[in-house]
């Protein structure tokens, strides 16, 4: 009897094991390569990697910015970006495309950069 019960445990254990998920061997060669890659190359590779990912979420209509170049802050921290329909209600944008503004980068026609909400005194929610 004892050996019917080691049997079972050890199948579940064998069992238990290969339902666990692990990376699979493209994504580790992936990350692999990433990491073995001269830092110029690495920033390469995010910036096409960025703008794809905006390009891909402005074909969804997730991805409005209000500024050139567009942010990144949104698409990190929000996963889509939607400061130019915020500034065409009269709402305050991101921190990122509040400094654009300032700068002159803004690309909204008929705004001024000192209407343009942003900062502590404004808070941008999505």
């Amino acid at each position: 009897m004892k050996v019917y019960y080691v049997t079972v445990i050890t199948i579940l254990a064998f069992i238990s094991c290969s339902e666990q998920k692990s990376e699979s061997p493209s994504d580790m060669a992936s990350d692999v390569q990433f990491a073995s890659m001269s830092f110029d190359l690495q920033h390469v590779s995010l910036v096409k990697d960025l703008e794809a990912a905006k390009a891909g979420l402005a074909a969804k209509s997730e991805y409005r910015c209000c500024v050139m170049p567009s942010c990144n802050w949104c698409l990190i921290n929000d996963k889509h970006c939607t400061c130019a329909a915020h500034l065409e209600k009269g709402e305050a944008v991101c921190g990122s495309c509040g400094q654009s503004w300032a700068m002159g980068r803004g690309i909204l026609p008929g705004v001024e950069p000192h209407d343009v909400k942003w900062g502590p005194g404004d808070v941008h929610t999505h």
